[in-house]
């Protein structure tokens, strides 16, 4: 595979001779004080996907009345610029008097935040809202995942102050309580130098677990933390070689946060039993069957039907699921998995089968491999390798302009289990082609965007089966609309429409999120901070669903043609987004049972596992969801789950949710 690396080593942190940090001896005992004025100041490179993308800046100033931080945090994503500016002021003992963050921290991310200090109290103005709030020692003022620098000071505040377990953050900016965990130390070859790092896992920040790397003097070294839900990695510009390490070292901290996740949500059952009483919807499209009994014998459906048909043998414990519905685990075709945090979200959302979009290569193949070897709970994965056109708008590290070197790339996704092969924007004609003809020589279908430059019918005559997003222009019903749908039928294509993530940035901004999207109100405050905060500037509410309309009469036309619709969300919402996306099937003018199967047997068909999944039948995996309420009756009932059953096991919503810090 072609990686691009950042190659830049010269520049390195710069501290003054005379600066003296805070230093512990003794729980809450600080025994040195910033006294003589000192200056620090780094460059810290910004990578997403492992590219490199840009940079953050930081200078410190401290003298003896304390500490003061600015940073300048600036990157270019895929051509879209981000920049972000901070500053924060302390006192002696690095408790917070002042900060302010103004930008953006990613492409839909906005951030507007100014905190003052005193007496106690703390004076924030955040998005537009102004309020004076009481603070809670010990505490600490950040807003999100950038500026990094300002992460690194949070660690040192919290060394300084007896490492306590808990560190609140203002009231009014969107975080949780942050929780600071020292993980390890390494020891890195930087040349002929020998560097000792503390690695650190902070949780609360933002959703879910970020790693950090200090040095021996507490400055920063590195850190890999989330960014639009993708891997986002900052590494000091003299570590910069050393980027891979740092990766693979978070990546086994993340998983072993994601095994300690499931020794604490173990499942209620596993093995043999039998679900008795509740209302069968098998997702064949058959009617529903009342009073059912599913019987499971090691991870699969034993036998299925009503309960007078279905044998019990004894010993068999019962389940008993009366006044419920069960319909097959649901799949999410589109996602971007790079989080372990995901894991039990998905279950609890009743989804036990995802295909992931594109991910950071070492993070996403030990996740998949640490939940199919049961050792990690979360749903089935199924990866798409992504390829890319080369460039500095490139999404990723992996891209080709060359048919040979394509070739190559397919095959080595294939040997590491890939089953697809997910194509990018800056990917020519002559390089679909190379990719499609390789990924189909080795049983693997391509997936992905339509490449710039390019139409949907081109793509698929080009050797796509599967296309991302709705990539068809035009009304539908219109003959230019008409003769591509027949196309992509003949062609036999996929579709994934991600018709909840389009709305979910295409709507008004300002526009309350809660209104279409329920499941927004019981997220954590720094994943509500971020959908709160997307839309669509410009427009109103009656212009962004008029466009969102036009894209569901385009769905509904694909699927009146027969090109198979799968439920795809590109992320939004964790877990709550399939709901969604399900929902608006339904307001496309599919039927709840359409609807439903576009997220069960029609994606299973897709990923030629139908004979294993998609359906509840005899013989298949026990992939099942329990709902509280009929979903035919009301397409948003597939948001009443209850519990998920995957390959056997049955999990507790409730539980899975309050895991990662969500409300039931």
């Amino acid at each position: 595979m072609s990686h691009e690396r950042s190659n830049h080593r010269n520049h390195r942190t710069h501290r003054s001779h005379g600066i003296v940090f805070l230093s512990v001896c003794a729980v809450g005992s600080v025994v040195a004080l910033l006294a003589a004025p000192a200056t620090e100041h780094a460059t810290i490179r910004l990578h997403y996907l492992q590219k490199p993308i840009g940079t953050e800046r930081y200078d410190i100033t401290t003298d003896a009345n304390g500490l003061q931080l600015t940073s300048d945090f600036d990157f270019t994503d895929r051509g879209g610029r981000v920049q972000l500016t901070a500053s924060l002021h302390t006192a002696p003992d690095l408790t917070p008097t002042a900060f302010s963050a103004k930008g953006k921290s990613y492409r839909f991310v906005n951030v507007d935040s100014t905190i003052t200090i005193a007496n106690g109290t703390a004076d924030v103005n955040a998005d537009g809202q102004e309020r004076r709030v009481p603070i809670a020692e010990p505490f600490f003022t950040v807003d999100g995942y950038a500026p990094f620098s300002v992460q690194m000071l949070l660690v040192r505040y919290w060394k300084a102050h007896g490492q306590p377990k808990i560190i609140h953050t203002v009231p009014g900016l969107p975080t949780n309580d942050v929780v600071i965990e020292q993980r390890g130390r390494e020891v890195l070859r930087v040349g002929s130098k020998t560097v000792m790092l503390d690695r650190f896992a902070i949780d609360g920040v933002v959703w879910g677990r970020e790693s950090l790397w200090l040095d021996e003097s507490g400055g920063f070294a590195a850190a890999i933390t989330r960014a639009g839900g993708l891997s986002f990695e900052g590494v000091r510009e003299d570590l910069a070689e050393n980027l891979g390490t740092f990766v693979q070292r978070g990546t086994r901290d993340r998983i072993s946060d994601l095994q300690g996740i499931t020794a604490h949500v173990p499942p209620l059952r596993s093995g043999a039993y039998a679900m008795t009483g509740a209302t069968l919807i098998d997702g064949t499209g058959a009617a529903p069957i009342a009073d059912a009994t599913i019987l499971v014998r090691d991870g699969r459906i034993a036998d299925v039907g009503p309960g007078a048909t279905v044998a019990i043998p004894d010993g068999v414990a019962k389940v008993d699921v009366k006044g419920r519905w069960i319909v097959p685990g649901l799949w999410d075709m589109h996602t971007h998995f790079t989080q372990i945090e995901w894991a039990p979200v998905y279950l609890a959302a009743g989804v036990t089968t995802v295909r992931d979009m594109g991910n950071e290569f070492e993070f996403i193949t030990s996740v998949r491999d640490a939940i199919a070897s049961t050792r990690a709970l979360g749903p089935r994965m199924l990866l798409a390798g992504l390829i890319d056109g080369p460039g500095p708008n490139a999404f990723g590290v992996t891209t080709t302009a060359d048919a040979r070197e394509a070739a190559r790339i397919v095959a080595g996704y294939h040997d590491h289990g890939f089953q697809q092969i997910k194509i990018y924007s800056l990917i020519t004609p002559p390089i679909v082609e190379a990719i499609t003809t390789a990924a189909h020589t080795l049983g693997m279908t391509v997936t992905g965007h339509v490449p710039n430059g390019m139409t949907i019918d081109e793509a698929v005559d080009r050797g796509m089966d599967q296309i991302a997003h709705l990539a068809i222009r035009g009304e539908a019903g219109s003959p230019e609309v008409t003769a591509t749908i027949a196309h992509l039928k003949a062609k036999g294509t996929v579709i994934d429409p991600t018709q909840s993530w389009n709305e979910l940035l295409g709507h008004a901004l300002g526009s309350p999120v809660a209104v279409f999207q329920p499941g927004i109100t019981k997220v954590p405050p720094p994943l509500n901070r971020i959908f709160s905060n997307a839309g669509a500037a410009g427009i109103d509410p009656k212009t962004a669903r008029s466009r969102l309309d036009r894209g569901l009469r385009i769905v509904k036309a694909l699927f009146d043609a027969g090109v198979p619709i799968v439920v795809g969300t590109d992320e939004g919402v964790p877990g709550h987004s399939v709901h969604r996306e399900i929902e608006l099937y339904v307001d496309a003018g599919l039927t709840p049972m359409q609807a439903l199967q576009a997220a069960t047997i029609v994606p299973a068909r897709a990923m030629k596992l139908d004979r294993e999944l998609g359906t509840i039948e005899k013989g298949k995996r026990a992939d099942m969801v329990v709902l509280n309420a009929d979903p035919l009756d009301q397409i948003r009932n597939i948001r009443s789950v209850r519990w998920t059953i995957t390959d056997g096991r049955v999990y507790d919503a409730p539980m899975l949710w309050r895991s990662v810090k969500f409300q039931p």
